[in-house]
């Protein structure tokens, strides 16, 4: 006996309802309180150290040093970062922003570690999904410091 048609599209309409997130544009919903805390610092002018895991040559996964000035990326090991045209040299900021878009995927695997005194994304790693071979990346962020803000 078939169910009738009222009684699936009820079905069918409880599981699009319930599956719906809701959204905010509320950074802390957004970043969480790590985001939180990274942002209360206020630190718009810093240095870190860079490593990316990935199935990629060795060049690109060794280690580089990140400037960030007026929270704009400036210089990746000391070459002016337009040159470079990057993606995967970030600010702070911006890998917040890219651990939600990755999130948004639906990652198989996610590991994210935040540093402790400043509250940034220490380690970040993602696996979009099981049928792509080699697509896992991570990050490793490591020899933060953060220089004077001048005005």
């Amino acid at each position: 006996m078939r169910p009738p048609k009222l009684f699936f599209l009820f079905f069918v309409s409880l599981l699009t309802f319930s599956c719906e997130k809701e959204t905010d544009s509320n950074d802390e919903y957004l970043w969480g309180p790590e985001g939180e805390k990274w942002k209360s610092k206020s630190i718009t002018n810093y240095d870190y150290t860079l490593q990316i895991s990935c199935f990629c040559i060795r060049e690109y996964t060794l280690p580089k040093r990140i400037e960030v000035r007026d929270n704009q990326v400036v210089s990746v090991e000391g070459l002016p970062f337009e040159s470079l045209n990057d993606p995967s040299y970030r600010t702070i900021d911006e890998f917040f922003d890219y651990i939600q878009t990755q999130r948004a995927l639906n990652p198989v695997v996610e590991t994210i570690e935040y540093d402790k005194e400043y509250g940034f994304p220490s380690y970040i790693y993602f696996d979009i999904s099981e049928m792509i071979a080699d697509e896992e990346i991570g990050y490793t962020l490591t020899d933060f410091i953060p220089q004077t803000n001048t005005p």
